[in-house]
């Protein structure tokens, strides 16, 4: 039998009562008119509801009373708790929408239906009676993340450690309970939210606290959104988790209602603000609060996220991640055997229609001095403005003892270095592949005497030894050229590539 696990303090709309000897359930007395049927489970408090009208509607919407919605003609809902519970039944008359409700009350706890850890890790279990309170873990990069997922507008925004500070947000705490579903937003006075003007609407968010308790006064933050002095409207609020299976996995929600929050008002409607959990254990919670609205905000695809630790838990300031030291970089490859010690990717390929450019080891075309290997390798450069060869280690380099590139080249004197967009240049450059701006460059130009033939060139990156973060080499035949610029295509060799003192 399906179960609905949920929590949460309202009330269940029904009008044809169930049997009467479930201690667990009392009906209110109303008339009957059979648009909702009640069946009371063989489990003390669960219940079936069925659409009453089958056939005269379409299927209707259903609240259950305990943070838990369903759309059929037969839903299914379980309640924790003592309490009186309201379950409404929406459904079409075929000119509008219809709503029928009834009240029910739950006189035992069936603590069966909150079993799942994550009520556990949430409120503490059944043996903390003052529930478990939780803080922003507030020396944590991203303990506060402001993430827009709109295609094409996407920005990410994890603040860094103490980032409100002065807001009145690092003082506030939440409480949840596991008996009763209570929970405390404790905001010391001031709360801190999103204000401004949202789709012509001044101070939009300041007017939903409005409505969920008291606002005595607003204030502009340092931060540009708003501290202000609220009340929650509910003592003590309440809060239910429901499990909805999305791409075949079970997905937590955690709805606050009477007017809590964590942490940063950034709204919802109705009232009642709903969080995604993410991830919780002992003593970490990660939520995510997915903006529905009003519509510019879902639209844009703003979540909100959260991380908590347990209050009294100890905040420690991040530790930075070990980085382990450079390491001799070591470069000598001359291609003649079948194992290479270089792997290169070839990158910013240009489309055409030759199947350009390409990387291969082929048999030495001119077997002279100073090159006579037999094998070596060929660029066919394509079209593309930026096409190059990469390296990239994963370790750092130091160059303090060998920093200069030497290699061999060969410049065909067949590309057409008179045309446009095919330089006769190699360059070679290191780079710091998480921070690319990052980089020393050495270029050298070949002169029309150097076609034909192969030349030695070192590439001298002494002036840059002392740089400890490069952890790629780029090498490029033909040069760069501006995005919008299709090159010449060209073809070059190079062999015997060593790294020297």
């Amino acid at each position: 039998m399906k179960k609905i696990i949920s929590l949460v303090i309202i009330a269940l709309s029904c009008m044809w009562a169930c049997s009467p000897d479930n201690p667990a359930m009392d009906f209110e007395p109303i008339p009957d008119d059979g648009r909702i049927k009640v069946v009371d489970m063989a489990d003390d408090n669960s219940f079936m509801f069925i659409n009453g009208l089958l056939g005269d509607v379409l299927p209707p919407k259903w609240d259950l009373g305990n943070g838990q919605s369903a759309v059929g003609d037969t839903v299914y809902a379980g309640y924790a708790f003592t309490g009186t519970y309201t379950v409404k039944m929406t459904y079409y008359d075929g000119a509008k929408e219809v709503t029928v409700s009834r009240d029910i009350k739950i006189t035992q706890d069936n603590m069966a239906l909150v079993s799942d850890p994550v009520y556990d890790f949430l409120t503490g279990g059944v043996a903390a009676l003052n529930g478990k309170t939780w803080v922003l873990d507030s020396l944590r990069t991203g303990h506060v993340r402001l993430w827009k997922r709109q295609t094409g507008q996407e920005s990410d925004d994890k603040k860094a450690p103490l980032f409100y500070a002065g807001t009145g947000m690092y003082d506030d705490e939440i409480t949840f309970k596991l008996l009763g579903a209570e929970c405390v937003y404790e905001n010391h006075g001031q709360s801190y939210s999103h204000g401004g003007t949202i789709d012509g609407v001044a101070q939009y968010r300041i007017n939903q606290l409005k409505e969920m308790g008291t606002v005595t006064g607003v204030a502009s933050s340092p931060k540009g959104d708003f501290i202000v002095n609220y009340t929650p409207g509910t003592q003590p609020q309440k809060w239910s988790i429901t499990k909805r299976e999305q791409s075949g996995k079970d997905v937590y929600y955690l709805k606050l209602t009477g007017g809590a929050y964590m942490f940063f008002y950034r709204g919802n409607q109705p009232s009642d603000i709903e969080y995604r959990i993410d991830s919780i254990g002992e003593n970490y919670l990660r939520v995510v609060h997915e903006e529905s609205y009003p519509a510019s905000r879902a639209t844009a695809k703003w979540e909100d996220h959260y991380l908590l630790v347990p209050k009294g838990y100890p905040i420690e300031p991040e530790k930075p991640a070990e980085v382990d030291p450079p390491k001799e970089e070591t470069i000598d490859e001359g291609f003649e055997e079948v194992s290479k010690s270089l792997t290169f990717v070839l990158s910013g390929m240009g489309n055409n229609t030759w199947g350009l450019p390409s990387y291969s080891v082929v048999r030495n075309v001119s077997m002279t001095n100073p090159n006579p290997s037999d094998s070596i390798v060929r660029i066919v450069r394509g079209t593309g403005s930026n096409e190059q060869l990469t390296l990239t280690r994963n370790y750092t380099f130091d160059l303090e003892n060998k920093n200069k590139l030497k290699m061999h080249v060969y410049l065909p004197t067949t590309n057409n270095y008179d045309g446009v967009n095919l330089k006769p240049t190699v360059e070679v450059r290191l780079v710091n592949s998480k921070k690319t701006s990052e980089t020393a460059i050495v270029t050298k130009t070949l002169t029309s005497t150097d076609f034909g033939k192969w030349v030695e060139l070192v590439f001298d990156f002494s002036g840059s030894a002392a740089i400890t973060t490069f952890d790629t080499w780029v090498i490029q035949f033909g040069g760069s050229y501006a995005s919008n610029v299709q090159a010449s295509p060209g073809i070059f060799y190079f062999d015997n590539i060593e790294l020297i003192n």
